[in-house]
């Protein structure tokens, strides 16, 4: 048996690179310190536009950006239903689309201005259905930044002002610490890390992000990305991802993984009202499966939606983790189920 991980989940502390340049980006693409600062990029193009029409499950920090810019939201209905259902309104200036967890599907919809954030499907599927497209790596792997963004109706974006020096350092020195926490090693300092005191270190370093606006990504993290090592992580995220799916037939949310999706966490349902019950124990036992997402003040959930805010659970899948890992998440749950 291999070296089993102290903890599974939560932060990322490394970046898995390969010997040659990966081929997956755009050649009109502009890297920003977030997605979100990469979505503001966007939005600072959008001025005429006074709505937009997005998805009713999704995080807050893509909601936040439209209400800063005065616009108004329609969310439309998204639910459980063989995969996910999405009832798309096409009714306003500007159209949001978005596909989850790596499982993607193939729409054709026909709208003036589309904006498509593409997080979760970046290593799955090339869409080129929108007029703007975005995303974060950071969801995939330990860069501190990998914010990115591109058109396909100009040639380059606003690519922010140089700033964001002091959350780099921040988030650097948390990777430092949980590197150093999850091999039991010392850290740069010569320290050996024991506790998990790296966690207020990324917590700062979110704090950093919240009001930051428009900061372009340093060259160092770029050249990173360009050297992602994309068929590990693709191989791995498939493997680990198809195990789980199999371990939780009846749980899962999407029932298929395609040929070509990579899924980023696999969803599942938790039957009973137990979600935030088996999210606990899982995190007793050292295991941090996040739930996507809490809902904000932003967000005005249908009662289809909500199905999801209450009851699923990201189960991790990702690069970092072997079998024997992903068999310890399995065994964890059903311990729980049974008990």
């Amino acid at each position: 048996m291999g070296f089993l991980m102290r903890e599974i989940g939560s932060e990322f502390w490394s970046v898995e690179t390969a010997a040659q340049p990966c081929q997956i980006f755009n050649n009109n693409i502009q890297w920003y310190i977030s997605g979100r600062s990469a979505l503001q990029a966007i939005i600072k193009e959008l001025r005429w536009a006074k709505t937009v029409s997005m998805p009713a499950w999704c995080c807050d920090s893509m909601v936040k950006p439209f209400v800063d810019a005065g616009m108004k939201i329609k969310f439309y209905p998204v639910y459980p239903d063989h995969g996910l259902k999405q009832e798309i309104d096409v009714d306003a200036d500007v159209l949001f689309l978005m596909d989850y967890f790596g499982y993607t599907e193939e729409r054709v919809i026909d709208h003036p201005c589309i904006i498509r954030d593409v997080t979760h499907s970046f290593f799955s599927r090339n869409y080129d259905d929108a007029d703007y497209y975005f995303g974060s790596l950071r969801k995939w792997c330990g860069i501190c930044t990998g914010g990115f963004a591109w058109s396909k109706k100009k040639n380059r974006l606003y690519e922010g002002i140089r700033n964001g020096f002091n959350y780099i350092s921040i988030r650097s020195e948390a990777m430092d610490l949980k590197s150093s926490y999850i091999n039991k090693k010392t850290s740069i300092s010569g320290e050996l890390v024991t506790d998990k005191h790296f966690l207020s270190f990324y917590e700062k370093a979110e704090q950093e992000l919240d009001n930051i606006g428009i900061v372009a990504a340093p060259e160092r993290d770029i050249e990173l990305a360009r050297m992602l090592d994309v068929d590990y992580i693709v191989s791995r995220r498939k493997e680990n991802g198809r195990a789980l799916m199999k371990a939780f037939p009846d749980m899962i949310v999407f029932p298929d993984l395609g040929e070509h999706d990579c899924p980023m966490f696999v969803p599942i349902l938790v039957p009973n009202g137990k979600r935030d019950a088996l999210r606990r124990y899982l995190i007793e036992r050292d295991i941090y499966c996040p739930v996507h997402w809490p809902v904000s003040s932003y967000h005005e959930v249908d009662s289809k939606s909500a199905v999801l805010y209450n009851d699923c659970l990201s189960l991790v899948c990702d690069q970092r983790y072997k079998q024997e890992d992903i068999k310890r998440i399995i065994d964890t749950i059903y311990e729980f189920m049974e008990a």
